[in-house]
């Protein structure tokens, strides 16, 4: 029988401690890894199998969590998204709700969980365009003949869902071809902050569809893109 190993995370904005167990309680291994992709991918690599992780959920957890979520074993995704459901059972509105939203490719169930609790009635906003400006994916334009000036990003915006946003758009061109081929024609342009914010703002067109249509997303040949 294979042993299991347990692993705790606890993260940081720059930084994600570890202490990994074995079924005894053994210190398997501990210390830290940089908080970016590249860093625990290759940190991943290294650790025992199989193993299930558990982490305390923060402004900073959610690209994570949805992160781990391509490199975890079965049994680790199950009891992980089990872990998550079990927390919401109390509340089947927001079960449904959540379901609904991770149809989104690219949406995992913290960034669905966090934009249902942030945002509360979808239908707040009268517009795609007042959405994203809630969520602080866009500035003001400051237009002068055939030159745009962009501002930096609104601070009068809700922080916790842009954070969130933002990190789950980095991942998004990998799991929807149409945000793919939107972050590679923004890049094109020399930027690519502002190539993952025009998907940050594809994602919110993609919530507000199905959380205010009550209904599973669904790819169409054509649809409108949202202005970069």
């Amino acid at each position: 029988m294979e042993t299991m190993y347990y692993m705790g995370l606890d993260v940081h904005k720059r930084t994600i401690s570890y202490c990994v167990k074995d079924v005894s309680g053994r210190v398997y291994a501990e210390g830290s890894v940089p908080a970016t992709r590249f860093d625990l991918d290759r940190w991943m690599k290294t650790l025992p199998q199989p193993w299930t992780a558990a982490m305390e959920a923060t402004v900073f957890t959610g690209w994570i969590y949805d992160h781990l979520q391509s490199h975890a074993t079965a049994l680790s995704l199950q009891r992980i998204e089990s872990a998550l459901v079990r927390s919401l059972e109390r509340d089947s509105l927001l079960v449904d709700r959540v379901e609904r939203l991770t149809t989104i490719p690219a949406v995992g169930p913290i960034t669905a969980l966090t934009w249902a609790l942030e945002v509360g009635d979808v239908q707040r906003f009268s517009s795609i365009k007042k959405a994203i400006s809630y969520c602080g994916l866009c500035g003001a334009e400051k237009s002068s003949g055939s030159t745009v000036q962009r501002t930096p990003l609104s601070k009068q915006r809700n922080k916790h869902l842009q954070t969130t946003l933002i990190e789950a758009a980095k991942m998004a061109p990998r799991n929807n071809p149409e945000l793919a081929m939107l972050y590679d024609k923004e890049q094109q342009k020399g930027n690519a902050n502002r190539a993952t914010l025009a998907v940050a703002r594809k994602l919110v067109a993609y919530l507000m569809a199905v959380d205010g249509g009550q209904r599973n997303f669904q790819v169409v040949e054509t649809s409108n893109c949202i202005a970069a």
